[in-house]
């Protein structure tokens, strides 16, 4: 029955605005080229030319192949994931505050990479296998007790779910001090600078260690834009129609949590962009239809992260701020925004 509903409704979809789309799909060119040129070691347009056609200094072309170029595709694939692990969660819970971060997902795929850093060591050796599957353990486990905290009279309650989620946030921060404290200098300071989402030292190995998740994990997460839009309408409705509601919550928090730890497992402790890049999508593109929101939070996704990381590089001449940082700075005051403003339906299916 959910099927025939939605080919019927499918047919009266209203047009919507292409600039959520068309805005990152313009900028994005820009950001990748202008964190390309800036940063300690400036370099000119015609150098970059020169780069391309393989006739830079040896120089240059290792600054733009193996040091920004990488780091800015592995921000863009961070990106993109935490975005629509912020969108489905958005959906999941009916609240659009949340967010990989607020919910304690970052936090426990946090401590479960910092255990792995600490005290695995002799896997470190393959970490593009391992280190992303601790953060998903740690996600899932933060997810887990999500769930079942989350649950009042046998069902999800989403407003508990924000509550529970602040909390594992703050306890699994307090787990990852508690660890701090007890490292040697050297060890601490990694995890720190992973800790505050810092994209330096990102290469084509943190790249080879996405992509794989993300070319699974993405197409997952667009197959699953009918049942957020029937989610949406709220559970009884969405039984009526014939969705099987705890199942499709299941789902779309295991993918939710996916995202957000593979990303989270190579960028570090990026917060906020789950929660910007969905909401700049629904304002700009004038509709409540998931089909045509999700392709525009992926591009935001893509375009937030790394210019906030090229932010970073280029504000302050001697020395560089995390991208996490950055992005903290700049969406916080827009967090508290959100917090004061009701929220305005994108359009009318």
């Amino acid at each position: 029955m959910i099927a025939k509903v939605t080919v019927i409704n499918c047919r009266r979809r209203p047009r919507f605005d292409k600039a959520g789309i068309l805005i990152p799909a313009a900028l994005l060119p820009l950001t990748l080229l202008s964190g390309l040129l800036v940063g300690y070691t400036g370099i000119s347009p015609r150098q970059l030319w020169d780069c391309l056609w393989g006739t830079a200094s040896p120089e240059i072309s290792l600054i733009i192949w193996q040091i920004r170029l990488p780091r800015l595709i592995v921000a863009a694939l961070c990106g993109a994931g935490l975005a629509l692990s912020g969108a489905a969660l958005q959906a999941l819970t009916h609240n659009p505050l949340a967010d990989p971060s607020v919910l304690g997902i970052n936090a426990g795929s946090g401590f479960s990479v910092m255990v792995y850093l600490s005290y695995f060591s002799f896997l470190h050796l393959n970490s593009l296998f391992w280190q992303p599957v601790f953060a998903l353990a740690g996600g899932l486990v933060s997810a887990g007790l999500l769930w079942l905290l989350s649950r009042h009279h046998g069902r999800l309650d989403p407003r508990l779910l924000i509550l529970v989620g602040i909390g594992l946030a703050a306890f699994f921060s307090a787990l990852m001090l508690v660890m701090g404290s007890n490292m040697e200098n050297n060890s601490y300071q990694m995890v720190a600078r992973w800790l505050a989402g810092n994209l330096w030292g990102s290469s084509w190995y943190q790249v080879r260690i996405l992509w794989p998740w993300l070319l699974l994990l993405v197409p997952l997460m667009f197959a699953q834009n009918m049942a957020m839009d029937v989610l949406n309408l709220g559970a009884p409705q969405a039984q009526a129609l014939g969705l099987a509601v705890n199942r499709e919550r299941i789902r779309l928090l295991l993918l939710a949590v996916a995202l957000a730890a593979v990303s989270i497992s190579v960028c570090g402790g990026i917060a906020f962009i789950g929660l910007a890049a969905p909401h700049i999508a629904r304002r700009l593109t004038a509709t409540t239809w998931q089909a045509q929101r999700l392709p525009a939070t992926f591009l935001w996704g893509t375009l937030l992260l790394p210019a906030a990381d090229t932010l970073g590089r280029c504000l302050p001449r001697d020395i560089e701020i995390p991208a996490g940082i950055v992005t903290a700075l700049l969406a916080a005051p827009y967090f508290l925004y959100l917090l004061r403003q009701p929220e305005k339906s994108g359009g009318k299916k």
